[in-house]
């Protein structure tokens, strides 16, 4: 997984595992150790902004990534998880 976050950047598309386009990242946090020894998987998530404005956020966390190809990252989860899962969709307490 660590090779996997040293490809993902701002900009990036997300898709879920059954093919639906969730946004843009628009920023990987790394928890306060921006990424060094003391961050873990749970710290690290994706930003995500989605909608016409760009409004509507999510936080995904790092470990839902399956695969990265080229602008493209895809989740193991599908939409439905996506929708149903409430702490998604709420900024985590360790990001300030």
């Amino acid at each position: 997984m660590a090779d996997l976050s040293r490809q993902l950047h701002e900009g990036m598309e997300v898709y879920t595992a059954d093919g639906t386009k969730l946004g843009k990242i628009s920023q990987v946090w790394y928890g306060t150790s921006v990424g060094g020894p003391t961050a873990t998987e749970d710290e690290t998530c994706l930003e995500l902004h989605r909608g016409l404005l760009g409004r509507d956020r999510l936080y995904l966390p790092h470990h839902l990534v399956s695969d990265v190809t080229g602008n493209a990252v895809r989740l193991t989860v599908d939409e439905q998880t996506v929708r149903e899962t409430p702490s998604w969709h709420r900024k985590p307490a360790w990001i300030s």
